[in-house]
């Protein structure tokens, strides 16, 4: 009796939180964590390079280090990839309860690794930008976002006149 509440009980969280791994793998875009509001995309720098009026030095300082970080983000990238992988066929299997949390752990702490990456390269980003330069990346990013908020609400709008179920992310 033990052994099978205990298989329902981690198959029932298991249930849980496999589609919200599979979900945020597939949308990481949307994921919005402290991390990525501290700081946002690094990519942003390049692209609003003259609107923030970079200097030939912070551009090439800005490419060297996401250069350098790519591969090793990557590599933990796909790592995490092949833990989730690995979590969904042990969820299949006859693995044991023991087995499914350390899996379990292993991508919590993957997750937390790249979180803490990402801080540090915003860090070692917000370093090379001036105090003037930070707030106007700011500015302009949230204008963005605010735009992007009102495109999706207006496809909501569009797709409910249509009689389809407006989405909400």
């Amino acid at each position: 009796m033990n052994r099978l509440f205990l298989t329902l009980a981690t198959l029932i969280a298991l249930a849980l939180v496999i589609p919200a791994t599979a979900t945020a793998q597939q949308r990481p875009h949307r994921h919005q964590d402290a991390v990525q509001n501290l700081f946002p995309n690094p990519r942003h720098l390049i692209a609003l390079r003259d609107e923030l009026g970079l200097n030939e030095a912070q551009q090439t300082q800005i490419r060297a280090l996401l250069e350098g970080k790519r591969d090793i983000h990557e590599a933990r990238r796909q790592e995490l990839r092949e833990a989730h992988q690995a979590m969904r066929e042990l969820a299949t299997s006859d693995a044991s309860a023991d087995a499914i949390r350390a899996k379990l752990d292993e991508i919590l702490e993957l997750e937390n690794q790249l979180k803490r990456d990402r801080l540090e390269l915003a860090l070692e980003l917000r370093a090379i930008l001036t105090p003037e330069q930070r707030t106007q990346l700011q500015e302009l990013v949230a204008e963005r976002r605010e735009q992007r908020q009102e495109r999706r609400e207006h496809r909501g709008k569009r797709r409910q006149g249509r009689g389809q179920p407006a989405t909400t992310f």
